[in-house]
């Protein structure tokens, strides 16, 4: 049986996620830390695991079904992928199918994948199969990995969005903050909503957590993940008496800058006026002024890892699920 990447962080005595992190982004750890992860990587035999997608001569794909390719955070997760397949010199390449939000649509593509053999594996982007299509792919073993989401039986990628609210909300209060308000995604109905009621539940927790009573005018749905949402958040709140003392935009540090604009057009400072934090960590969160304090999520690690355990799937049948803990990025923001 070939290793795993619980196998070589087991061996390194480090985090799976510190192992991927070199494989995505070396330059972002300490030069010693990124050789030292190599050398158990070589001499441990885990690249050994990939030699059926190295050969040129023997073409096979990968495929990626998400709901869209427009936001930046699935941009985040398909760089990762792309950098972890040039880490690894796989030959293999990437079919990316938006489903959008089509259960039944997404659920013949799934079904349709399975009879084509030059697929090595599917991976899904913050999207649920039913179970009995993941029973369906377990008994053909064809590997099925979900970033983001989990399904009995499958394996997934899961990024802890309860414990990245919690982060965010324990933070605000230790500002001194005590009506702190969520903009979030649509936690009920169609899909993406699994990601969405887990970062509310996250918020609601939090707050029981310190005594904080919640209040549901200080929740705020949108329907996307863009900035032009976070101006209607923005609009929302300065409808009501009095505007809340800090703003977690689960829905994305994109929606987070919108509001930030949004604020600023009427006069108000970020963050004297009222704190704002992110969730993502995009590139551009370190990029504006004040800089956007988030949640770190790390796509990139979980697009990487969510195509290792696919590959990983495929030569050894299915394996753990990979978590990833989020971290509180502070800027000036909040």
């Amino acid at each position: 049986m070939r290793l795993s990447i619980h196998d070589v962080a087991r061996e390194a005595s480090l985090s799976c996620e510190t192992i991927l992190e070199v494989l995505t982004s070396p330059s972002s750890l300490e030069p010693e830390v990124v050789r030292f992860v190599m050398q158990t990587i070589r001499k441990s035999g885990y690249l050994d695991t990939f030699l059926p997608w190295k050969k040129r001569s023997d073409p096979s794909s990968i495929a990626i079904l998400t709901a869209g390719v427009d936001s930046a955070s699935t941009t985040e997760i398909f760089k990762g992928i792309d950098r972890v397949m040039q880490s690894l010199g796989l030959a293999t390449s990437t079919l990316i199918f938006p489903t959008r939000v089509s259960p039944k649509g997404r659920e013949d593509l799934l079904d349709n994948l399975l009879r084509f053999r030059m697929i090595s594996a599917v991976l899904m982007v913050n999207l649920t199969p039913t179970v009995e299509m993941v029973q369906k792919y377990s008994s053909l073993g064809k590997p099925l990995v979900l970033i983001q989401t989990t399904v009995p039986g499958a394996q997934s990628v899961l990024l802890e969005n309860q414990k990245g609210m919690a982060i965010a909300v324990n933070y605000l209060f230790r500002a001194g903050h005590r009506r702190i308000a969520l903009i979030n995604g649509t936690a009920a109905g169609r899909e993406p909503g699994v990601i969405a009621s887990e970062r509310l539940m996250g918020y609601v927790n939090a707050l029981q957590r310190l005594g904080l009573e919640f209040e549901e005018s200080l929740v705020f749905e949108v329907k996307d993940y863009f900035s032009e949402e976070g101006a209607k958040g923005f609009e929302y709140f300065s409808s009501q008496d009095e505007l809340p003392d800090a703003v977690i935009c689960g829905s994305g540090d994109m929606s987070a800058l919108g509001f930030i604009e949004a604020a600023r057009q009427h006069g108000l400072r970020i963050p004297d006026d009222i704190a704002v934090m992110g969730y993502d960590d995009l590139p551009i969160a370190r990029l504006v002024h004040p800089g956007l304090t988030t949640i770190r999520q790390r796509l990139m690690i979980a697009g990487a890892g969510g195509l290792v355990l696919a590959l990983e799937a495929a030569a050894n049948g299915t394996g753990q699920n990979l978590v990833i803990m989020p971290e509180l990025i502070e800027r000036g923001s909040a």
